[in-house]
């Protein structure tokens, strides 16, 4: 029979009790021990947290951070390694300090060549070992008590606690926020033709196509019995209808098999958002979704809508409706001339503050031409366009917060400097959203550094998954500063600034956007 395999470190800088050390504990028949050494507290410190040793056995009066201390810190780093104290005979007091500390034992200096220590040493490993049984032990609790038995995706209850803290998230950062409930079509036939075991393997299997098709950031969960949610972070609804379409056609494509019985079985799919009109909670969430998913169900199921407010004005009488849209378009208008009056008063006030920054200013106003005309190229609403076109006047206001030392310098900025500049989104959406009139906007303005590849900043979006305005954004903004002169970098022609854009598309750009843009400057050279 193999022996067991320890290593243990021996924290002393006396030579002959190392040998002493060392020789009492070859003496194990049933354990293969190698034996390391550290001569300070601080050695001691540094080979502990490399996490390669089973058990400490260590002197207290070490030169240097005595035992106790070295013992505090390694418990406090959550090292996890046993520790054995050696103290002088006449200082045992020390040894009950140290286990209080959490030092599994303690011996005397005499102790240590006696077998004691082997004893010692058992001890500490079996200690050990119930310790990491009873860890794995409450791992597999845990895990049983958030996950579906069934499908092993989270269960309901703890599907809210993470929609809560997501939705909190979401509204503190400004973050789009999306949720996707699915339903099986016809699943009591499923059961009532082919049994309950082939309906349990269709949702176990439903489970793992729903997994396949998420990102790992996505929070996927069985919601109650043919029910499925998923939980988007950083996505729009646009990165959402786009996920849930190929759920859709997922489950439309795959048949369900066991043995004989075959079964194709399809979804319904309602979403959400955290920028539906009615959204001030995460159940709000929860029942938009629903509702969507019921009209889904409604109008044939096999198919996805997104909640709108449209879908709870069937109760409303017709005149009702028609005062109420009344006063909502001429509160619309009110809000957007508050909006605009609002950005007017934010570049003067620029000006006022730093008389350098008026360039900004006529960058900002250029780079909303350009996002406006891209906005329409790609068939955005005019609810869309107008949004775009104010995050684009506000998309540098952030400038204000870093130096215009470091604005102006015509060298290579250094890797702080760059930092700093870096800032200026997030910068400006603190400043612009203690108004609460850009309520939209504010997602652009806070992305429109990210890249299509997922190296922008500042969070690293990729993809579908940053706001489709912030994406109109950065072409614009990137297409003026080429076109533009400016302290460290002369303007370049509109051929050459779009082969530019042709570059990055796909990495830095939407590749669908930049041909958009294309078009728009050639039908508009004089844009």
């Amino acid at each position: 029979m193999s022996k067991s395999k320890i290593s243990i470190l021996v924290a002393e800088n006396s030579t002959p009790e190392i040998k002493n050390i060392k020789s009492a504990l070859q003496s194990h028949d049933d354990i293969n021990i190698s034996v390391h050494t550290a001569r300070s507290g601080s050695d001691t410190l540094e080979k502990a947290t490399d996490r390669k040793f089973d058990l400490l056995l260590m002197k207290q009066n070490m030169p240097g951070k005595n035992g106790i201390v070295v013992l505090q810190e390694i418990i406090k780093k959550k090292l996890g390694v046993p520790v054995i104290m050696i103290v002088a005979e006449g200082e045992e007091k020390l040894g009950v300090k140290a286990m209080e500390n959490g030092a599994y034992d303690y011996l005397t200096r005499d102790e240590v060549r006696t077998a004691a220590l082997n004893r010692a040493v058992h001890r500490a490993m079996q200690r050990k070992k119930l310790e990491n049984d009873i860890s794995k032990s409450l791992l597999k609790l845990e895990k049983l008590a958030i996950r579906d038995g069934l499908t092993g995706l989270y269960n309901h209850r703890h599907f809210l606690d993470v929609l809560g803290q997501e939705y909190k998230k979401s509204s503190r950062h400004v973050q789009p926020l999306s949720c996707i409930m699915i339903d099986l079509d016809y699943f009591k036939s499923v059961n009532d033709n082919h049994g309950h075991q082939f309906g349990d393997l269709v949702l176990a299997e439903s489970a793992r196509i729903l997994m396949k098709l998420v990102r790992d950031t996505d929070f996927v969960s069985r919601y109650g019995g043919e029910e499925f949610f998923i939980v988007l972070p950083n996505t729009v609804l646009q990165g959402a209808l786009i996920l849930a379409e190929r759920i859709r056609n997922a489950f439309a494509k795959n048949k369900f098999k066991n043995g004989k019985t075959s079964e194709v079985v399809t979804v319904s799919i309602g979403l959400s958002s955290i920028n539906d009109d009615n959204v001030a909670g995460a159940d709000d969430l929860i029942a938009n979704a629903d509702k969507a998913l019921y009209r889904a169900k409604a109008e044939g199921r096999n198919r996805v809508i997104a909640y709108d407010d449209k879908i709870e004005e069937g109760s409303i009488l017709k005149e009702d409706h028609n005062r109420m849209a009344s006063f909502n378009s001429k509160l619309e208008t009110f809000q957007r001339e508050i909006r605009e009056h609002c950005i007017e008063s934010a570049h003067n006030i620029l000006c006022e503050i730093e008389k350098g920054l008026g360039a900004l200013n006529e960058h900002s106003v250029r780079v909303s031409h350009y996002a406006e005309n891209l906005s329409k190229e790609l068939a955005m609403s005019d609810d869309d366009v107008g949004a775009v076109k104010r995050a684009a006047l506000l998309h540098d206001i952030g400038m204000i917060g870093i130096n215009s030392r470091i604005l102006n310098k015509k060298s290579k900025l250094t890797g702080d400097e760059y930092n700093l500049i870096k800032r200026h989104s997030n910068m400006g959406v603190k400043l612009m959203e203690k108004t609460r009139l850009f309520e939209r906007e504010l997602p652009m303005i806070l992305y429109h550094h990210e890249r299509f590849d997922g190296n922008g900043y500042p969070h690293r979006l990729r993809g579908d998954g940053i706001p489709a305005g912030a994406r109109v954004l950065a072409i614009a903004d990137s297409y003026d500063a080429m076109r533009t002169n400016s302290s460290y970098s002369k303007s370049r022609s509109a051929s050459k600034a779009i082969a530019e854009l042709k570059k990055c598309a796909g990495t830095q750009f939407d590749p669908n956007m930049v041909d958009a843009f294309i078009k728009v400057i050639k039908k508009n050279p004089d844009l």
